[in-house]
């Protein structure tokens, strides 16, 4: 009689057991682990938007607002949950040259030693204001500047993340690409503007109209967030008469009862742009509100001049 032998495992289970034994070895344990989320801080909604888009939907980032969507940096005033923000922070986004001072104390006060500042301002041209008081910080309003700073978060981040370099460069290549069409079609048409100096209330737009070879002949408020005086209305309004401006640029918060006055006493047309400084932090958020600048300009100088 044959003695039929039965194998205390089937073979299917040491199979599996052999599975288990090769899924743990070396092989197995030198598979990389996932980096650390970099996590960078921004102070303004343009570097928002800027560092969103060069990142893009790479894993392994987090883009950080610093103040709250609601309050203009020059309006904003450092707050503890603020500053808790910085804490963990790998790297954070600066304006640099005089729009975000507010930052250096925050910083200092969060005890984050290890922090890297990316000034992306450090190699743009600048202007001054035009009252000739200080370098104009406004560099965000202008697609020309905006790109090139956008290069520079590009290069800022490669270097702390050297394996994405290139997927870095193709994001900043193509959202450099979308402004310069915004700039571009734009720039066609307001080649056509039959006025070519205005008055803005606000600073802001200097390196804008200047893209597009525009001049501002003047500026309403006497230094950023400061009303004017009756007597600097006034002359104002003398201003706008003597040289024939037809055009003002203001912002949205600016008192309509001034505005008023310069459309009453000088036959001035008011026309609102935007310096990107308040509401939601979005990644398209700049283009979208460039966009209706440039529109908003074109209406104004180009089409109903």
């Amino acid at each position: 009689m044959t003695r039929t032998t039965h194998n205390a495992f089937p073979s299917w289970l040491t199979a599996l057991a052999c599975l288990a034994v090769v899924g743990t070895g070396p092989a197995a344990e030198a598979q990389p682990k996932p980096q650390p989320t970099l996590k960078i801080g921004v102070t303004l909604h343009p570097y928002y938007s800027w560092t969103k888009n060069v990142v893009g939907d790479l894993p392994g980032y987090e883009v950080r607002s610093l103040l709250p969507g609601e309050i203009d940096a020059g309006d904003y005033q450092p707050r503890p949950d603020d500053i808790k923000k910085i804490v963990d922070l790998d790297a954070i986004v600066v304006n640099g040259i005089g729009h975000d001072d507010f930052i250096a104390p925050m910083i200092k006060a969060s005890g984050n030693t290890k922090l890297v500042v990316i000034r992306p301002n450090e190699t743009t041209p600048q202007i001054r204001f035009v009252n000739g008081k200080g370098v104009n910080s406004h560099t965000f309003i202008s697609f020309t500047n905006a790109i090139q700073q956008t290069y520079a978060i590009q290069k800022a981040l490669a270097a702390l993340r050297p394996k994405d370099a290139e997927a870095l460069q193709r994001n900043a290549s193509e959202y450099a690409r979308r402004l310069r069409l915004i700039k571009s079609r734009a720039a066609q048409q307001l080649a056509e503007a039959k006025i070519t100096r205005v008055v803005t209330v606000h600073d802001g737009y200097g390196y804008l109209l200047q893209e597009f070879g525009l001049e501002v002949a003047g500026v309403v408020q006497p230094s950023h967030g400061l009303t004017p005086s009756a007597a600097e209305l006034r002359d104002m309004v003398k201003l706008l008469q003597r040289d024939k401006i037809r055009v003002v640029f203001s912002e949205e918060t600016f008192p309509e009862a001034m505005l008023k006055v310069l459309r009453d006493e000088a036959g001035v047309r008011v026309y609102v742009i935007t310096h990107i400084a308040s509401g939601p932090y979005t990644a398209d958020k700049f283009e979208r509100e460039m966009q209706r600048n440039v529109d908003t300009m074109i209406r104004a100088l180009v089409a109903g001049a």
